[in-house]
Formats: structure tokens, sequence, C-alpha cells
């Protein structure tokens, strides 16, 4: 799959997760996407421009690093007092969504 692919499939996995939380969506199909997002966009958007050997790298270091970002917005908010899920998974969102846009743009060129 070539990285425009991804970058645009992972857009639309996080903007999925931002108009779910907008619109107030629950149930099983949420989970799985929150789920999904939480294991690789955050990690991908920042992996993958390091341009490893191999594609297999930037998978396993993306989902790493994704699990990482989330265990620490989480820590975050509890440290902070600040317990909103739903509103934290809209920002984490849509700030995943900037390096994202990056890659298809930069892809295209």
């Amino acid at each position: 799959m070539t990285r425009r692919r991804t970058a645009l499939i992972l857009l639309a996995v996080a903007a999925a997760n931002a108009l779910a939380v907008l619109i107030g969506v629950g149930g099983p199909w949420r989970l799985v996407l929150t789920v999904l997002f939480a294991l690789t966009v955050p990690g991908w958007a920042i992996v993958a421009y390091l341009r490893p050997v191999r594609q297999s790298y930037v998978w396993t270091v993306a989902v790493a690093v994704s699990l990482a970002l989330s265990i620490l917005l989480s820590q975050a908010m509890l440290s902070l007092h600040y317990w909103h899920p739903e509103a934290a998974l809209l920002v984490f969102a849509l700030v995943c969504m900037v390096p994202l846009a990056h890659h298809v743009v930069r892809a295209a060129q």
C-alpha cells in the first residue's frame, strides 16, 4: 500500500472518530473505530516521516508510539483532574489529521 493511500485511510479513521464524538454516536462499531484509531493513527502520523528501511518497521513503531501517546494523554487527564475522554479523543483526532493531511499532499507531489 502506498504512503498516500495509507494516509488517506488513516485520515478517514480520524475524521470518523471526530464525527462520532461530535454527533454522540455509540455502540460496538464506535469501540472498534476508537481502538483502531488509538492503535494506529497517532503513531503512523509521526513515524511515517522517518522513512525506515522496511515497511514493517513503520507499523511496529507506529503501534508502539500510538500506545505511548494514548497512555500519556490518559495520564495527563488523570493528573490534571480533567477526565473527559471524548473531548480528548476529539482533540487527538483533529491534531492527528494535520500531519496525515501533510502526508497526503506530500505524497501527491
